[in-house]
């Protein structure tokens, strides 16, 4: 069976995402789509912005599995428009950060949560506990540098995600780090060596390559998100929005 994975980007940035990011990952029966939103915002780094991006999010989600998508994966570590997704579609929809505190729980028990801007807390502690791993949640990091500012840091980045896994390693006892922003991508490996380095062999997750595998593993046992939990929408008029097949657009 041949997975197609579509990743939804819910931003408005060009280049923020690639597919040559995920080329290394591809196989003959393993087909990667990408899209950006139209509408929203340039960058998510508050709950504003989160909100902002559903709408646009939702809308690719229902078009990507109308064009064939076998599983679908939110670009972003809020998960943004998770549960709405499931709802309205069948695939597999997988938010990465859901996705990484499990896999992190399971190869480290506690996990550090290391992200971009400080002021994300608040929303990363409501994950968690919505998530219902608030034991198994060892403490939060930022290295305080904006998402659009990632690419043209990169140098200072790693050295400072270094140094906060480090820390949550030291400090909390963190068995197992996730790299909060899907914009870390390829970071993981790195980061990993240094903690080796300093005694510490902690699995650094990073989110788009593990979410993408996990993607094709539910695509390859035939497993989805329960439609029972998830049930689809009540038809209804609808302004402003096109979701065909959901809802009636007036």
């Amino acid at each position: 069976m041949k997975s197609v994975i579509h990743i939804i980007t819910p931003i408005i940035t060009e280049g923020i995402r690639s597919l040559d990011d995920v080329q290394p990952f591809l196989r003959q029966d393993l087909e990667v789509r990408h899209s950006l939103i139209v509408n929203g915002p340039a960058s998510i780094e508050c709950s504003v912005d989160e909100a902002l991006s559903i709408p646009g999010i939702l809308e690719q989600a229902v078009a990507a599995e109308r064009d064939g998508a076998s599983a679908l994966i939110i670009d972003c570590m809020g998960d943004p428009g998770l549960e709405a997704c499931r709802e309205l579609v069948s695939i597999p929809v997988l938010g990465p950060a859901q996705t990484c505190m499990h896999y992190a729980s399971m190869l480290g028990h506690h996990f550090a949560f290391i992200t971009v801007l400080d002021r994300l807390k608040p929303m990363i502690d409501g994950l968690v506990a919505r998530y219902g791993l608030q034991a198994n949640y060892a403490g939060f990091g930022a290295v305080d540098i904006p998402v659009l500012e990632i690419e043209q840091r990169l140098d200072e980045l790693l050295e400072q995600l270094v140094a906060a896994s480090l820390h949550s390693v030291e400090s909390t006892r963190a068995g197992a780090i996730i790299l909060g922003c899907t914009g870390f991508f390829g970071c993981a490996e790195a980061i990993a060596e240094r903690l080796a380095a300093a005694g510490y062999a902690v699995p650094v997750l990073d989110p788009i390559p593990l979410t993408l595998h996990a993607a094709d593993v539910l695509v390859k046992t035939g497993l989805s998100h329960s439609k029972y939990i998830y049930p689809a929408p009540r038809r209804k008029p609808l302004a402003g929005y096109a979701l065909p097949g959901a809802y009636d657009t007036v």
